[in-house]
């Protein structure tokens, strides 16, 4: 399968190098002078929790339009920049290409679909993992923490589907598909909802059940995403306890002796642009719109957002 991959951080670079690995015809695109460079040069390495280690050549390009008509487009940017990279990824879109969104929070499809005109052909897609960049085409992959799930939009299970799933064969990566992908986008963002307080107390995934208060503050922002995506009509796994799949996440962290930092929290630390606007924000908004109150997740919103302007503001005087 010819697949373009729009979006080269730590899954996208995954994601490239492993479905290369397995025979796919595969191009990694990235506007980073220093990661195109670097995995030009060098490939991309995974050390994989299994002891296993696997060094890999890719191809990867910043010039989007030298690549041509592909089978797979995956959408594996950040939240905030769906819609330019969907745009800038039309060339690559012909008759019967799929799009699949790898992305957290909720939306991306929605932009997609809107950018492209056409649902039918827009997969979205969730992937629970723990990746630890070691370096810029350097990553550190926990195996088998959740695999890939992923769903038409339109709900038609046609048999396109499949041949997506289907390459990922081989790659370590175990693919489900669903004909309900709300359920899917919404129960990974309920997952994702207490990167918020990881970024704003600095701590890592172990920690959260150490501290009862963080714990509390925790369920507090599952039960108000619960109670948007029970007016939504979304079903999630495990409502009659939101945060029983999290904290056993935690618990296994906690008892592992792993400290892995989410997301969010690294991209703070690197004074990158978070997703706090595509998870927290989602929810706020569509319990707006739902007339669901969600005083916790905007005020966690609220916090992040502000940590952003001020990491902005000091680069802005500091001139780095």
């Amino acid at each position: 399968m010819k697949i373009t991959i729009v979006g080269s951080g730590n899954i996208g670079s995954l994601f490239g190098a492993l479905l290369t690995d397995v025979g796919n015809i595969v191009t990694m695109v990235d506007i980073r002078d220093d990661l195109v460079e670097a995995v030009r040069k060098e490939g991309i390495r995974i050390d994989m929790s299994n002891g296993q280690s696997k060094h890999i050549k890719v191809k990867i390009t910043k010039d989007i339009s030298s690549i041509g008509k592909s089978d797979l487009v995956i959408i594996s940017t950040k939240g905030y920049a769906t819609r330019t990279a969907m745009e800038d990824a039309l060339p690559l879109v012909g008759e019967n290409t799929y799009v699949l969104s790898v992305q957290n929070g909720a939306g991306n499809i929605e932009v997609i679909a809107e950018t492209l005109k056409d649902d039918s052909r827009v997969i979205g897609g969730v992937f629970h993992c723990i990746i630890t960049p070691v370096k810029l085409n350097h990553l550190s992959w926990i195996v088998g923490t959740g695999g890939l799930k992923i769903g038409p939009m339109n709900g038609r299970l046609v048999p396109g589907i499949q041949a997506v799933a289907n390459a990922f064969k081989g790659t370590g990566i175990d693919v489900e598909t669903s004909d309900k992908v709300q359920d899917l986008i919404w129960s990974k963002l309920l997952l994702n909802s207490n990167m918020a307080v990881a970024t704003v107390l600095k701590i890592t995934n172990d920690e959260y059940l150490y501290y009862p208060s963080c714990a509390k503050l925790v369920r507090m922002i599952a039960e108000e995403c619960k109670r948007v995506a029970e007016a939504k009509g979304i079903h999630l796994e495990h409502p009659e306890d939101p945060v029983l799949p999290l904290f056993t996440i935690m618990e296994k962290f906690r008892d592992s002796g792993t400290k892995p930092k989410c997301s969010m929290y690294q991209d703070m630390e690197y004074g990158r642009k978070t997703e706090i606007e595509t998870i927290h924000g989602s929810i706020v908004r569509e319990g707006k719109k739902h007339g669901v109150p969600t005083p916790v997740c905007e005020t966690m919103l609220l916090l992040v957002k502000a940590m952003e302007e001020k990491t902005t503001r000091i680069h802005e005087k500091t001139g780095q």
